[in-house]
């Protein structure tokens, strides 16, 4: 019910993804409630999600920040450096307050997808397939669970197979690289952390001080190559890193 409410009214009354409506809210918090309500009528409680922040979940916490960062810089630096968009006017004191205040506001919205997601989704998936499937599986879900607002609503870069591709790309890196701090932290905090920041330092600070042009929005933004590539280039190169590190020998040896 709270899907169809809020998916009907962004789509009717076009209402931006990123304007804040409680329709756009509600419809992040559709995962979350539907987890929360399944586990209770399951197994009458809602513990086992990851609730908890641990001592050794800090440090993935503090990557879940940084990363999404990282990769706009990266991405965005190499746009406004060949010209395919440009860096236009900016206050740092709004920058600072986006990318503290705003991230910590914005994880009041992702928490309601990332219990779904992340909290029970992940959780029962690696009970039965291994980490790599489910983040596959839910990289998946998670897409077709946004395709309609991409198709229907303002939430793309004015093409739409375009923005259907890259965002699929995009979310699967994303995906892997998150399940990963999870699975590590023992929660999934840092899944929240990583939306809210990600969603940020995209939408609201990048994406608002490039001025775009020709082909920017083909680059920029979450349904451009260059976010998809960065997400999908952290994934393959953890995942090498770490096989490399497992094949390491014991220092005690």
């Amino acid at each position: 019910m709270l899907l169809h409410i809020s998916l009907t009214e962004i789509i009717k009354n076009s209402y931006s993804v990123n304007s804040g409506s409680v329709f756009v809210i509600g419809l992040m918090w559709v995962p979350g409630v539907s987890a929360l309500i399944s586990k209770f009528i399951v197994v009458h409680s809602i513990k086992g999600l990851g609730w908890r922040i641990h001592k050794k979940s800090l440090p993935y916490i503090g990557m879940a920040y940084v990363i999404p960062f990282i990769l706009c810089s990266i991405v965005y630096g190499l746009a406004w450096i060949t010209g395919i968009g440009t860096l236009g006017k900016y206050s740092i004191s709004q920058i600072v307050i986006l990318a503290t205040v705003g991230v910590l506001i914005n994880c009041l919205a992702a928490v309601g997808e990332e219990i779904g997601w992340r909290g029970f989704l992940l959780t029962e998936l690696r009970q039965v397939v291994p980490l790599k499937t489910a983040s596959v599986i839910i990289g998946v879900v998670w897409f077709l669970y946004h395709a309609p607002v991409i198709i229907f609503s303002d939430y793309n870069n004015g093409n739409i197979p375009c923005s259907l591709l890259c965002f699929f790309a995009m979310v699967m890196g994303f995906t892997i690289v998150v399940s990963y701090l999870c699975v590590k932290a023992q929660s999934f905090w840092p899944a929240v952390l990583f939306h809210a920041s990600h969603n940020v330092f995209v939408q609201s600070i990048f994406d608002s001080i490039t001025v775009t042009g020709k082909y920017t929005k083909y680059v920029t933004s979450e349904f451009g190559i260059g976010l998809a590539v960065a997400y999908i280039g952290t994934a393959i190169a953890g995942a090498l890193i770490l096989g490399i590190v497992k094949k390491l020998p014991d220092a005690t040896e």
